[in-house]
């Protein structure tokens, strides 16, 4: 899947909240491509990314990105990050790390000493 089609996925499974103009967008979703490596094993219908902010700009702000899969319990990852790019990194990549940790657990195991999965 190209960069392009990477970014459109997650353009259209992500909603700004609170503290986020339309204007972002294009910067977030660049930033949150990456991103993508992880969910796409996922329905893609079932995956929604749900981005905001509390307090931007002021002495505690807190960045929030929740993710949604169906079935699942919800991933959020969270970033007290003055500097707005620094905590869109920061969240994308806890999300990143809590899909992945959640596939492992999902998936079954291979026995020591095989070569294939289990069927």
């Amino acid at each position: 899947m190209t960069i392009d089609r990477q970014s459109a996925a997650i353009a259209g499974r992500l909603r700004l909240g609170t503290g986020f103009a339309d204007s972002e967008r294009d910067q977030i979703v660049e930033c949150f491509t990456p991103l993508w490596t992880r969910l796409r094993s996922f329905e893609h219908g079932a995956i929604q990314l749900e981005l905001s902010v509390k307090d931007r700009g002021g002495a505690g702000p807190l960045m929030t990105l929740t993710c949604e899969i169906a079935d699942r319990p919800g991933l959020v990852a969270t970033s007290a990050e003055h500097d707005v790019t620094a905590a869109l990194f920061e969240v994308r990549d806890g999300l990143m790390h809590q899909v992945q940790d959640a596939k492992t657990r999902r998936e079954p195991r291979m026995r020591p000493g095989s070569r294939h999965r289990p069927a």
